[in-house]
């Protein structure tokens, strides 16, 4: 059941780290976003009037997405992981944690992702001898996300 309270400041934050084991792994910039998706079907029957019932039910669930960006540095830890993925590690998929953390760096809420793993991993185009920063986004696949406040 989601639970309720009375704090209804907007979250704001900084930084999104995600985390293995405890250890950080990379530290984005931006969440593009946090995406879980239950698909409805529906149901059409008659009552003994003959009158026309529609009812949306519980449908196909779609596995939860999780898009982050960042400038690329030289941590190559996505990259190494989205590569045990391609070559069919059956030991790449993980349970992972991301937190939202604020100035202070100090984590405000934290998502598990369980099963893991990153689907794509993508660098944006960029031209060379130009001061353009390189963006490195990364898309997240899980079986199931938990939030849970810190």
């Amino acid at each position: 059941m989601p639970q309720t309270g009375s704090n209804s400041t907007p979250l704001t934050a900084t930084s999104f780290v995600v985390s293995v084991d405890g250890v950080d792994v990379a530290s984005f910039s931006e969440l593009g976003g946090i995406n879980s998706e239950v698909e409805h079907v529906e149901y059409i029957s008659s009552d003994k009037q003959g009158k026309i019932l529609h009812q949306r039910l519980y449908g196909k669930t779609n596995p939860p997405t999780v898009t982050l960006k960042r400038g690329m540095d030289t941590n190559n830890y996505m990259w190494a992981w989205h590569e045990r993925v391609r070559q069919g590690d059956p030991t790449a998929p993980t349970t992972c944690q991301l937190q939202l953390c604020g100035p202070d760096r100090k984590p405000k809420l934290t998502y598990t992702l369980e099963n893991a793993w990153p689907r794509k991993v993508e660098l944006s185009a960029a031209g060379a001898g130009k001061s353009e920063t390189i963006i490195e986004t990364v898309t997240i696949i899980c079986d199931d996300i938990i939030g849970q406040g810190t």
